[in-house]
C-alpha cells in the first residue's frame, strides 16, 4: 500500500497529477470539437476499453475506438462540447458535460452526461465509461 494525500490506495501508483488529468480530458473533448478521430484515439491507451454508452457493448483497442468515434461524429457538421465539471480522484475523473451540434441532416443537437475516465500511468485513457441519452441524440442526428 501506499500513501498520498493522507489516503491509502492499494498498489496503485498515482504518477498524474489532477492538473495532469485536467489536460487530459480537455484534449478529449477538443478531439471532439476538432471531429478528429486520429486526435480522440490518441487519447487512449492501445488495449483501452470504453462502455461509449454505457449498457452497450463495449469496444476494446484503437480500431473499435475510431470505429465508434465514427458511429456518432460521422452524423455531426460541428459540434461544440465542454467540461462543466471536472471531478478527480485517484487516477479517474468523473466530468459533467453538455455539447451542442448541428447534424448533417442540419437539425441541431444537444448532449449532457457524465463521462467517467480511468488513467493509466502514461496518462492515457484505459477504461471510459459515458453516461448519456444515445437514443435521443442519434434519432436527432439520423432523423
Amino acid at each position: 500500500m501506499s500513501r498520498r494525500y493522507g489516503m491509502i490506495t492499494k498498489g496503485l501508483t498515482l504518477p498524474l497529477s489532477s492538473d495532469h488529468i485536467r489536460d487530459r480530458v480537455d484534449r478529449y473533448f477538443a478531439a471532439w470539437r476538432a471531429l478528429d478521430p486520429s486526435a480522440w484515439t490518441a487519447c487512449f491507451a492501445p488495449d483501452a476499453i470504453s462502455h461509449e454508452p454505457y449498457g452497450a457493448t463495449p469496444v476494446q483497442g484503437h480500431a473499435a475506438l475510431k470505429t465508434l468515434f465514427h458511429s456518432i461524429a460521422g452524423a455531426l457538421q460541428e459540434v461544440t462540447i465542454h467540461a462543466q465539471e471536472t471531478h478527480i480522484s485517484h487516477n479517474r475523473a468523473a466530468v459533467l458535460f453538455h455539447g451542442q451540434g448541428i447534424g448533417k441532416n442540419g437539425k441541431p443537437v444537444e448532449v449532457k452526461g457524465i463521462d467517467v475516465f480511468e488513467f493509466n500511468e502514461a496518462g492515457e485513457i484505459q477504461t471510459f465509461w459515458a453516461y448519456w441519452d444515445p437514443a435521443t441524440v442519434l434519432a436527432k442526428l439520423r432523423g
